[in-house]
């Protein structure tokens, strides 16, 4: 085992991750772990991968990758020949890029032009509108006071007819019963499905669906918080009274994995979350939070 291997397990034993967590939250093959942490490159798929898995090992357990990189430089295969093919294709890249930019400047006099002739026109039928709107009002008033001049009596007022409810009113002064308003109930938190260190929960009756994880003074958690589509709202480790907070109205189902629970506590809708498991038995839990928006009837 070389010492870049040692300082990684060393880690990630600190952290209380088996290599199966690991290749879950990594997306790594055990396999290749394994190779990374013996020093064994000969397993990966190509020189190329060596760092890239290196640096999502370092990551997950909360090392910095570039400073191992520089530590233990003489230990780690380069990839000079596999970046000669990311770097064509950079240049490719660019040259499609400039292509486009140039193409949509030659079109610029021509939106231009448009959007001018567009105000313009705009404008004129702003104006005549205006004047219409102005003249029409006076005319009105004009044969209003001719017709009443004449007459010399004030305008006659109309009464409007009055509905059975307003006459009903005015001769029973009792007060009409108020209608009961109906509560919105408040919303739930339901425990669906349980098992050895996982449990699901659907959320409902609110329209709103945020998660908020603070980790404890001197205290640090791996967490993850994802969808059934693998996208990462949370993938980081939480320590020393610092708090994240993700707003996911916008979710149906996500997974929320908590490595050392004990030191992180958990709110859903402000509300404090109670973890499924003894946090001192079980050090880490996944939780499955369904979401289903709005008030049922």
């Amino acid at each position: 085992m070389t010492e870049l291997g040692s300082r990684l397990k060393e880690a990630r034993e600190q952290k209380g991750l088996s290599l199966d967590d690991l290749q879950q939250i990594t997306k790594i093959q055990k396999r290749y772990l394994v190779g990374i942490e013996e020093g064994n490159y000969s397993v990966m798929p190509g020189k190329f991968y060596v760092r890239a898995f290196i640096k999502q090992y370092a990551e997950a357990v909360g090392l910095n990758p570039e400073g191992l990189f520089e530590e233990f430089k003489s230990e780690i295969p380069g990839t000079y020949n596999d970046d000669i093919p990311e770097q064509i294709s950079r240049v490719q890249s660019r040259k499609q890029i400039s292509t486009t930019s140039s193409k949509v400047i030659d079109k610029v006099p021509i939106i231009i032009l448009a959007l001018f002739l567009l105000g313009g026109a705009m404008t004129i039928y702003w104006f005549v509108s205006k004047k219409d709107v102005a003249q029409e009002p006076e005319t009105k008033l004009e044969s209003q006071e001719t017709e009443y001049d004449e007459s010399n009596e004030p305008p006659p007022v109309k009464e409007e007819p009055k509905d059975e409810e307003q006459v009903a009113g005015e001769t029973d002064n009792t007060p009409a019963e108020e209608e009961p308003v109906e509560e919105t109930p408040a919303q739930e938190l339901v425990e669906i499905a349980k098992e050895t260190s996982t449990a699901t929960y659907e959320l409902k009756n609110t329209d709103t669906f945020k998660v908020k994880v603070t980790a404890s003074e001197a205290g640090q958690s791996w967490v993850t918080l994802q969808n059934r589509q693998n996208e990462r709202f949370i993938y980081e480790t939480i320590a020393n009274g610092t708090t994240k907070e993700v707003d996911l109205t916008n979710q149906s189902e996500v997974i929320l994995t908590v490595g050392r629970s004990s030191d992180l506590t958990v709110e859903i809708n402000g509300e404090p979350f109670t973890y499924p498991f003894d946090t001192g038995q079980i050090v880490r839990q996944i939780i499955t939070l369904k979401y289903t928006p709005g008030t049922e009837e």
